[in-house]
């Protein structure tokens, strides 16, 4: 189940979050300039950044170093615009002023600018990762802001290589509500964006094998409404694609026909699409995260009578999925029955018995809805890919036995973007099929490497021995 409501957290501010309302401006400098954080090569992209410090915005100039090993082709990767505000509030005025020293890249004031009816920005730059289906996927949002005090019909919705040498994506007609929703409502699709309103688009971008990935994106969206001239209706938005490559992990589970629930990645669910805000920032905690239920053969998730204990995966030993340090550990719940009531939102309780993982170079691994009592780690432990650390259980926002799984950029899951992943190791051997409550096996199970699972995928997890000291 997903960790969080729409409901305020706590916690210490998330450092470089990107806001609603942060249009990602790029300039290409031609000479050098010093800036807090770097100096402008020629040809550097340079894209404003925070400090994570400070409520100002900077200028980012030039690659930043890897996180989590080395860029696809020894290039090294674009950082992605990201403000903050000491009070949590950012407005595109305050963006122009940070440029400063690269105010002259900009047209002159005699150019012809479109005045767009909306405005758009990217919280959290895309990222390329492998999955299960044989294809690099991207994934992200976009959110839409009117402008105007009438309401804006959406005709389209496409993505295209920034550099505009082709179209990637488009959505029209019936097809946008599956792609636009209400800002505050991610089941409510919607085609048009309200006067003074706004809504969020959910964009997953998969690219066939040997088809290059962009170093950079921009999503259009055209629109019609009162007063909107044909020259000002479509609105784009470029963001860079974060180039590093998804961090490669140890499945958290051992064993047969794990089912994958509410994933990644062309799906309406409330991971996927889980956004909120908490502590004053926009946040996406779950865009990657699973949750694991344990079948059998039938696609049957218990034996016998309704109780935990007769789900096939409750009380499975979960495992470290890297050598790591503890830096979180949550247990103070009791296991709940199957079915009951979620319990009114709040903050740490919605995970559930948690142990939180700091895996290096900026990057956590979440584990949520423990089993009472089975936790066997303490902060501070540092443990080794493939250790046992808890069991599955089911409490916290929850209701049935299942493990919640995700990486982060924050310690804190509550204030973390989610980030992509791989498992270095599993079997696709089917597909639940909800509809008719059954799994479709495949002819021929395959065995993969270094690939994301895609949602209602069932996969066996083949116990490995732990690691020797690398992850």
């Amino acid at each position: 189940m997903g960790l969080l409501q729409p409901h305020a957290g706590h916690g210490t501010r998330v450092r470089q979050r990107a806001l609603i309302g942060l249009p990602l401006r790029t300039f290409r400098s031609g000479r050098q300039e010093s800036s807090g954080c770097g100096c402008a090569q020629a040809d550097d992209l340079v894209i404003v950044t925070a400090r994570p410090s400070e409520g100002i915005l900077e200028p980012f100039v030039g690659p930043t170093p890897n996180r989590g090993g080395a860029q696809p082709g020894g290039e090294a990767s674009m950082r992605t615009a990201v403000a903050r505000t000491a009070g949590g509030v950012f407005l595109a005025p305050l963006m122009l002023a940070a440029v400063g020293a690269f105010a002259a890249e900009a047209p002159p004031s005699s150019t012809v600018l479109p005045l767009n009816p909306v405005a758009l920005s990217v919280p959290l730059a895309p990222q390329p990762f492998a999955a299960g289906d044989g294809r690099t996927h991207l994934t992200w949002e976009v959110q839409a802001l009117n402008l105007t005090r009438a309401s804006l019909q959406v005709q389209s919705i496409s993505v295209w290589a920034a550099d505009g040498s082709r179209e990637l994506l488009q959505h029209t007609g019936d097809a946008i509500p599956g792609r636009l929703t209400a800002l505050g409502d991610w089941t409510q699709g919607v085609s048009a964006i309200g006067p003074s309103a706004g809504a969020t688009v959910w964009l997953d971008l998969a690219l066939d094998a040997g088809e290059s990935v962009p170093a950079a994106l921009e999503t259009r969206i055209s629109v019609v409404g009162e007063g909107v001239a044909a020259s000002d209706a479509v609105t784009r938005v470029v963001t860079p694609v974060d180039m590093r490559p998804a961090r490669i992990i140890r499945p958290p589970l051992a064993g047969d026909l794990w089912g994958v629930l509410e994933a990644c990645c062309d799906a309406s669910n409330h991971h996927r699409r889980g956004q909120r805000s908490v502590d004053g920032h926009f946040v996406l905690p779950e865009r990657y995260a699973i949750d694991f239920v344990q079948l059998d053969r039938d696609g049957e998730l218990y034996t016998g009578s309704n109780i935990n204990e007769n789900y096939y995966g409750f009380g499975q030993p979960v495992f470290a999925v890297a050598n790591a340090t503890v830096v979180d550990v949550y247990d103070a719940l009791e296991d709940v029955p199957p079915g009951a009531a979620l319990p009114p939102p709040s903050l740490p309780q919605a995970g559930g018995n948690h142990v939180v993982l700091d895996l290096g170079d900026g990057v956590w691994a979440m584990y949520g809805h423990l089993k009472a009592g089975s936790i066997g780690v303490q902060v501070g432990q540092h443990v080794r890919a493939g250790d046992v650390l808890a069991q599955l259980g089911n409490n916290g926002n929850s209701d049935l036995a299942h493990l919640h799984f995700q990486l982060m950029d924050s310690r804190n899951f509550a204030l973390a973007q989610g980030l992509p992943f791989v498992f270095d190791h599993y079997v696709l051997v089917g597909r639940m099929d909800i509809q008719a409550d059954r799994i479709d096996y495949a002819a021929r199970p395959g065995r993969m490497r270094n690939r994301l699972p895609l949602t209602l995928s069932v996969v066996d997890f083949p116990l490995l021995r732990q690691a020797s000291g690398d992850d």
